[in-house]
């Protein structure tokens, strides 16, 4: 046969020439056609010949290029995303870590999906919260203080995009959100459905009662800018009389059966669970027995109700496995990803269990600021069931799902997101790669004492350490059996995970400094921890002679030195408030500038 003539149609070019490469060889009048077929399908290439009539072929190929190309573009289609966040949920509160908690829709997806073991965020809500709306570092937008209290007319500033505001505008998501904002409110210009979602239903704040939707006497909780009660007459929703977590399910639920589904969606679902009030139906709580105890920072043994806690845990499971049935139903899981966080660690007098980390909420130890999460697709991720170490932070999710949107070239060019300080993350999540960020920067925040903080993990080779200056926080909390007896499995399960970081220690050049005269010693308030081999945050290693340590510890300062150079002052300082924030019983916006200013 002679091959010296080949062809390729110029008509099927355009569509066919990243998809398939096609031979037309002409031998003795007949034309032999060769596809090397290689679809984004992870299928094999395959050479395949066909003796036919040029007609046939063209009607075949045809054929063929409409299907191709409506099956790449169903391929390439922009993912929905899903993006759920609880409150004070610490390492030990969910049932994959620990099965005295029952979820097992939150098991299930996590077990199909990736589980993130080094998910970080902030100690406290709005921080991390700020992370995660904006991908940047909240010492650089004004969130490194803490929480927003109801008075403070703090917010983000409108020059730092929102990850609505970029998928809705450049994107073509439709956004909607569900349940806790705590990122400010003193105009409506800052409040959610103004700063890229197209609805918002849940509250301003950082809790309210879960039955009155009610916090510090006044009530909090809207539908868009409109106030909603039970009690509200002028309201129309009159199916809003529930548990809170059960009417943020009811109003997913409700988007998702609605949706168009020619838009890709994007869905926040922020339940305020676990955090406190400790509230949960009665039915839920009857699952689990009562009281546990724990040893707290000083010594003093405490109680606190960890069946309630569970409970409410429980009924964001719950909530959480009907908005996923739905979505199947509507269509919309096959492409789609769903992302679980909480934004800090759990808090032991409420019921948080951070085990094996040390500390808790409001606190640098890990079990402040190391959190659950996981990854979960049907058909988006290459490999899953598995448990990711890699370094992630909140404020890697915005360009992540920028990525996945299909933005991962915006985010080197375009002027909103050069400047971030969060990582696309899609190759360590999707395809089990490394991941994009080898340090992370805790908090740098120095304006006013006794809360001066700095903080940063950070990896070198297969090693990760951290470095904190200032109040780390005090409870550096030790777990204790309890009247469970399961509970006192994960105690006793602790006490393993020491035994096998002692031995990786053991193996370490730089045991000779590992003795207990460094156990939990504070060294002009600077700490020092191996947190790859001593999660627990035992010894600090601060001040160490060895030149090993001497040479990381040198290192993280220096990037907390350079760090604090772009620090910008909080948004919230402790010394600025506004009372004119509340009308008709409700802590509410304003038109206009609000009350976005101190009281004189």
């Amino acid at each position: 046969m002679n091959t010296l003539d080949r062809q390729t149609p110029r008509a099927l070019q355009p569509t066919l020439d990243q998809r398939l490469n096609i031979e037309y060889v002409r031998d003795a009048g007949t034309i032999h056609v060769f596809m090397n077929i290689h679809l984004d399908m992870k299928l094999k290439q395959q050479r395949i010949k066909m003796d036919l009539p040029k007609w046939l072929i063209l009607w075949l190929f045809a054929v063929c290029q409409i299907t191709i190309q409506l099956s790449l573009g169903a391929a390439n289609q922009k993912p929905n995303i899903i993006f759920i966040a609880v409150d004070d949920m610490g390492n030990n509160d969910i049932g994959y870590n620990n099965p005295e908690v029952d979820t097992p829709n939150l098991d299930n997806l996590a077990n199909n999906g990736v589980i993130l073991e080094s998910n970080y965020v902030y100690p406290v809500c709005s921080p991390s919260r700020a992370a995660f709306m904006t991908g940047r570092y909240a010492h650089k937008i004004g969130f490194q203080r803490g929480p927003v209290e109801h008075k403070q007319p703090a917010y983000i500033e409108s020059n730092y995009k929102t990850v609505a505001e970029k998928l809705t505008t450049n994107y073509g998501y439709a956004a909607h959100m569900i349940g806790k904002w705590h990122l400010g409110y003193c105009k409506d210009a800052v409040t959610p459905t103004n700063r890229g979602f197209d609805s918002f239903y849940g509250f301003y704040g950082g809790q309210e009662n879960y039955y009155t939707y009610t916090s510090a006497r006044y009530k909090d909780f809207r539908d868009n800018l409109t106030a909603v009660t039970p009690q509200n007459p002028n309201y129309p929703r009159e199916d809003v009389d529930g548990y809170s977590t059960f009417e943020y399910k009811k109003r997913a639920i409700e988007i998702v059966g609605n949706h168009d589904k020619s838009v890709p969606l994007f869905l926040y679902l922020a339940f305020q669970a676990p955090h406190s009030p400790l509230q949960a139906p009665q039915e839920l709580k009857d699952k689990y027995p009562g009281d546990w105890t724990y040893t707290d920072w000083d010594g003093s043994t405490k109680t606190t109700s960890r069946a309630t806690f569970y409970a409410m845990v429980t009924a964001v499971d719950q909530a959480v496995g009907e908005v996923y049935t739905e979505m199947e139903t509507q269509g919309l899981l096959d492409n789609a990803i769903i992302v679980f966080t909480s934004d800090n660690g759990g808090q032991p007098s409420q019921g948080g269990f951070n085990n094996p980390y040390r500390g808790a909420k409001g606190t640098f130890y890990e079990g402040g600021v190391r959190v659950p999460g996981f990854v979960y697709s049907k058909n988006l991720l290459t490999q899953s069931g598995y448990r990711h170490q890699g370094l992630l932070h909140a404020s890697d999710w915005l360009p992540t799902f920028i990525s996945l949107a299909g933005g991962s070239a915006d985010l080197t060019t375009d002027i909103d997101l050069t400047s971030i300080d969060g990582v696309d993350q899609t190759q360590m999540l999707l395809n089990n790669g490394e991941s994009a960020r080898s340090k992370i920067i805790l908090n740098i925040y120095d304006l006013e004492r006794p809360s001066t903080i700095y903080g940063i993990v950070k990896q070198y080779g297969p090693e990760v350490w951290k470095y904190v200056q200032g109040d780390i926080g005090r409870r550096g909390i030790v777990y204790t059996a309890t009247k469970s007896s399961r509970k006192r499995s994960n105690i006793q399960r602790l006490g393993r995970a020491e035994e096998r970081t002692q031995r990786t220690i053991n193996r370490k050049r730089t045991q000779k400094a590992l003795t207990r005269e460094h156990t939990q010693r504070a060294i002009n308030d600077k700490y020092l921890f191996a947190i790859s081999v001593d999660a627990s945050e035992t010894y600090n290693l601060y001040g160490d002679s060895a030149s090993e340590i001497q040479a990381i510890q040198a290192d993280l300062e220096a990037e907390i030195e350079a760090e604090k150079l772009v620090a910008v002052p909080p948004m919230n300082p402790y010394d600025c408030s506004n009372p004119n924030n509340l009308l008709d019983g409700f802590w509410s916006a304003g038109p206009g500038e609000g009350w976005c200013g101190c009281s004189p």
